[in-house]
């Protein structure tokens, strides 16, 4: 296990070190050796024995083991903890112990760590004094085997590969943010600050060939083209493909119930009235609701709503074309708002005579 210096109690007394270690099955027994050689009077504190995430449901016994002497030797072992994930996953304790010290997961297949601390009793100046010389041992490695790496280049090649990762796990490369995910989330957030964008125009079903109509708290495909009752108006909810449809004439909004039917409502604010415009691969359009993800507004062929538990995006039902809503023709095209034209009589006028003057004669 890696060790670092976390703290020490007074500069020319006593340093301390983090310590831990893990017992799983591969691995059931580890000793403790100290890390600093030298003149140092070496002691383990142990603070806790824990089992880890993927621990089964199983008693995980730890004892630790008398030392390889002759008189240790006629000493039974002797149980530090027995851990459960369900019932005790951690105990705490405050042990200290001088090196060496074996422990044993005993029974169980862990993992289990033990954390603690490690305490050196001396002179700082000395323990300063033996990491300047590992160092400078360590140095001297690195620059044998940079020596060695220049000879062999395919070797090189493998060196540079841990550095990488090390430099990933210091967070100086980023991963790359999901930009769908964010436009998913944007694009399902109510806009209450900007004015809302308001179009008309028609939805004209693929199974029925008619148009869906609005009459009241009843919604079917059933209108022609230019009906009164046909005419829609569709207001964005948000900044993405997200509306609201409500029909002109009868000022409902087509919502979708828990049972999934389409009906007409007076308010149009719950999230069963808002739909998902989905343009399809065949120029269709498909809306689906926004409280009941994979339900879709969907028109038998004889214009009556289809459950929307059954509709699904691929599916004929589902199919719209939107329309311009044309009306009836405006006067004088309209046959039945034809005019006649009124003549206003006025007195007539006297009519001038125009002079011309004379051309010369050639």
């Amino acid at each position: 296990m890696n060790r670092s210096a976390i703290s020490s109690t007074s500069e020319k007394e006593t340093l301390s070190l983090l310590w831990g270690c893990e017992l799983n099955q591969e691995r059931p027994t580890w000793t403790f050796k100290p890390q600093k050689v030298g003149k140092q009077d070496c002691a383990l504190l142990l603070s806790t024995i824990s089992l880890g995430e993927k621990a089964k449901e199983e008693v995980n016994v730890v004892e630790i083991l008398p030392s390889a002497s002759q008189e240790d030797k006629k000493r039974r072992p002797l149980t530090l903890a027995s851990l459960r994930a369900s019932v005790l996953p951690m105990v705490v304790l405050g042990l200290e112990f001088s090196p060496p010290v074996t422990f044993q997961l005993r029974a169980g297949s862990g993992p289990v760590f033990l954390c603690g601390q490690e305490h050196y009793n001396g002179s700082w100046e000395e323990v300063e004094e033996e990491e300047d010389d590992l160092e400078e041992e360590e140095d001297d490695d690195d620059d044998d085997e940079d020596m060695f790496l220049e000879e062999t280049p395919i070797k090189q090649v493998k060196r540079l590969a841990p550095q990488k990762q090390t430099s990933a796990g210091k967070g100086e490369n980023h991963p790359s943010p999901n930009f769908n995910q964010y436009v998913r989330d944007q694009g399902a957030m109510t806009d209450q600050l900007s004015r809302r964008q308001i179009r008309e125009y028609q939805l004209y079903s693929r199974t029925s060939g008619k148009h869906v109509q609005v009459t009241g708290r009843r919604i079917s495909a059933t209108a022609e083209d230019g009906n009164k009752f046909a005419k829609l108006i569709v207001e964005t909810d948000t900044f993405g493909s997200r509306v609201r449809i409500k029909g002109a004439e009868s000022e409902k909004y087509i919502c979708m119930n828990k049972r999934g039917k389409l009906i007409g409502k007076p308010s149009g604010k719950s999230k069963d009235c808002v739909f998902t415009e989905i343009v399809l691969e065949n120029n269709y359009t498909a809306f689906q609701n926004a409280r009941h993800e994979g339900w879709f507004m969907a028109f038998t062929r004889q214009g009556r709503p289809r459950q929307a538990s059954r509709s699904r995006q691929n599916q004929r039902e589902a199919h719209f074309i939107k329309r311009l809503y044309q009306g009836q023709l405006p006067f004088p095209n309209h046959a039945e708002r034809q005019k006649q034209f009124e003549f206003v009589g006025s007195a007539p006028t006297r009519r001038t005579k125009r002079t011309r003057r004379p051309q010369p004669l050639t």
